[in-house]
């Protein structure tokens, strides 16, 4: 890599992925640019061997690799931002440990693109998803709502992989309230930021595919039962209230509305996992689904022809 003035900061949140953390590590190194790159690795107090791998990368790459070991599990969102105050870097970006940048020139493309726009301060990218379990392969257009407020598309109206973000760093600093990421122990990083954020700056878009965010994979944004869904919920609570706290006129708290959105989610976790009385549980307290879902989940013959289709679209 060519070194110039400017410093690329990538952040890697780290836990329990010794499987896949050495590609992310790997595609990042492999990046061609014009700048100088640091990657500033978070491990949350991981129970696997990854911080012997990590380890390791630090010592074959000491100018490039800081790596900072959590002495106690304090989740993905202040994990994160604690990474964030540890930057150095003009730009942050972030890549997902379970995550890699297939393009070799996504960095260098985004400088290009802030070097020309001057006002951009979040710069996003087209992505391709890998099925772990079949190694599928599809590609997706970043999309962001037109027809709504930038933050109401943030909430609900957009269609995104975090790890092809670029955030001109002041101006995350800036606008970011860290210490309370932090202190408050959010269970996410990419949905409150970009949420908070929005509020000062629009999103700009560069259609080129330069990340692979990896699916199938079980982790906190992907758990594998109704119960862990739940206690993840349960977590995001927290956040939808401090969201709602910074932003009372545009996202007024229900306590009527997070009840059918947990409902929902674990509704639909349960027909994802063909689970036919926790989905008739759940079903009969929500009622932001489609009719023919509600329909299905109160009926076991319905509700099993239902999952047996969506089985085989997905073949």
């Amino acid at each position: 890599m060519a070194i110039n003035h400017t410093l690329v900061s990538v952040i890697v949140p780290s836990f329990n992925r010794a499987d896949s953390v050495g590609k992310t590590i790997e595609s990042i190194l492999n990046q061609q640019v014009d700048s100088d790159i640091e990657i500033v690795v978070g491990d949350d107090c991981s129970t696997d061997n990854v911080r012997d791998l990590l380890e390791d990368y630090r010592r074959r790459y000491p100018e490039i690799i800081r790596i900072f070991l959590r002495s106690e599990n304090i989740g993905l969102g202040a994990n994160w931002a604690q990474c964030v105050k540890d930057c150095r870097g003009e730009f942050i970006c972030n890549c997902d440990d379970d995550d890699y940048w297939h393009n070799p020139h996504k960095l260098q493309l985004q400088l290009d693109y802030y070097r020309e726009h001057s006002g951009c301060n979040i710069l996003m990218t087209d992505h391709r998803t890998e099925d772990s379990c079949t190694g599928k392969i599809v590609e997706h257009k970043a999309y962001i709502n037109k027809d709504v407020d930038i933050q109401e598309a943030m909430w609900g109206g957009s269609n995104f992989c975090n790890a092809t973000i670029m955030y001109r760093a002041d101006f995350v600093k800036t606008h970011l309230d860290l210490d309370n990421f932090i202190q408050r122990r959010f269970s996410l990083q990419d949905w409150p930021a970009l949420v908070i954020l929005t509020a000062y700056s629009n999103v700009d878009i560069l259609p080129v595919s330069t990340t692979t965010h990896v699916i199938g994979t079980v982790g906190i944004t992907r758990p594998d039962t109704v119960e862990r869904l739940a206690h993840r919920l349960y977590d995001d609570k927290e956040i939808f209230h401090y969201l709602m706290e910074l932003f009372p006129d545009k996202f007024p708290y229900s306590e009527f509305y997070w009840n059918q959105y947990v409902n929902g989610r674990l509704m639909s976790k349960a027909f994802d996992l063909g689970q036919y009385d926790v989905a008739k549980r759940y079903g009969k307290e929500c009622n932001n689904i489609g009719r023919i879902k509600r329909i299905c989940s109160q009926n076991r013959l319905l509700f099993e022809l239902y999952v047996w289709v969506k089985k085989m679209k997905r073949k």
